[in-house]
């Protein structure tokens, strides 16, 4: 047991210096002027990443948010600095895909519904992972507090919808295979139609696996198992994976709360779980948030537990307003907006560490977590 606890601690170091390494991109030097082609991987209101045949550049132009989903197709005439675009012209191809229609289907019906460009961005990122409808300051406000992974669709939200279509599918069906089948179909579908994202690929193949043991197996679940079999059918059918950086904090974040992670128990353990879960997070992938965004958000941990009442609140009475619900506005809007602004509080620069300084005090505070955790797991035993 020893061994196979060192071997864990050892993987996850190893798997984390391999992330930072593959995440980081090298920019191209020098200007030039010229016509770049390819699909549209991420769309936010400040543009949209481009992947052509030389990479993915970033096409700097907020007209993209009102016009174009991910995976549509762009051809941009206009001036390159580096991986950065500064277009003269465009022309949008949009997706024939059923997915990329229904999803755009979602966003005009958005459009029409939730008047609130705050409300709107919110509801269609939580529930569709329609980033470009987030407002600049909103997004703003979500990167200085250190909460941005709550506007990506990943674990948490694709661990809610599955609870919900298992619990409606049992509710109807029972309790049986046809309910496990169902819910994990609708976890598909869901996957498919908020973009299939690889961090949102990764949450669906791990509720899936939960869903489909439960259903056919039941008992305690491997989560270390189910782990490496995302890894590896992500590898297998998105070949990019690694090097998407919502990827990276995605496989990166679930690993370290299996190797580090635990149930933590008292009467507060629902508010300390969710900022333990933080902390473990914010430390284990340290390295990796640093060469990503400059620096860590200290202050990370305690505005994501903050945020969890307003981001369900958000969510449910998004779904409803969307609806038609229309007493539903009067709610969400203002929470929408106290959401925002308890961010715009918390927000600050991020901590930036040398690195000489950053791997050692971060080896460190992982072997304090790994001693924590194994600490805790033998204390519950005789509580």
């Amino acid at each position: 047991m020893e061994l196979s606890n060192r071997f864990l601690l050892i993987l996850f170091t190893a798997l984390t210096i391999l992330l930072v390494t593959r995440g980081e991109e090298i920019p191209c030097s020098g200007t030039s002027h010229g016509v770049w082609r390819g699909r549209l991987t991420t769309v936010t209101a400040r543009g949209g990443m481009l992947s052509t045949e030389e990479g993915n550049l970033w096409v700097s132009h907020r007209s993209l948010a009102a016009l174009s989903l991910k995976g549509d197709s762009l051809i941009v005439f206009g001036r390159r600095s580096g991986m950065f675009i500064s277009p003269f012209s465009m022309r949008l191809r949009s997706s024939s895909t059923l997915f990329s229609y229904i999803r755009r289907q979602f966003k005009g019906r958005l459009l029409t519904t939730i008047h609130d460009p705050v409300s709107r961005g919110l509801t269609g990122g939580l529930l569709m992972g329609l980033r470009g409808l987030i407002p600049v300051e909103t997004a703003t406000a979500f990167k200085q507090s250190g909460t941005s992974h709550l506007l990506a669709l990943s674990g948490l939200h694709t661990g809610i919808i599955a609870l919900i279509l298992l619990y409606l599918a049992r509710m109807i069906f029972g309790k049986g295979v046809l309910s496990g089948s169902l819910a994990v179909l609708g976890i598909v579908l869901f996957v498919a139609l908020s973009g299939g994202r690889a961090s949102t690929v990764r949450a669906g193949i791990m509720a899936s696996f939960a869903v489909l043991w439960m259903t056919f197996r039941g008992g305690r679940l491997h989560l270390l198992t189910v782990w490496w079999a995302a890894l590896i059918l992500s590898l297998v059918f998105l070949p990019g994976t690694l090097e998407d950086k919502g990827a990276q904090m995605s496989y990166g974040a679930v690993l370290s709360l299996i190797v580090f992670g635990g149930n933590l128990r008292g009467r507060l353990a629902a508010l300390y779980s969710p900022l333990y879960a933080g902390v473990i997070i914010t430390i284990s992938l340290a390295p990796l948030m640093t060469s990503i965004y400059g620096g860590i958000s200290w202050l990370g941990p305690v505005a994501t537990v903050i945020s969890l009442p307003f981001m369900l609140s958000v969510m449910a009475m998004g779904f409803l307003s969307f609806a038609g619900i229309t007493v539903m506005f009067v709610l969400l809007d203002p929470i929408s907006h106290w959401w925002v602004g308890t961010l715009q509080v918390l927000g600050h620069d991020p901590v930036t560490v040398p690195q000489f300084v950053l791997y050692p005090v971060w080896v460190v505070l992982l072997v304090g977590l790994r001693v924590f955790s194994k600490w805790n797991r033998f204390n519950r035993r005789f509580r």
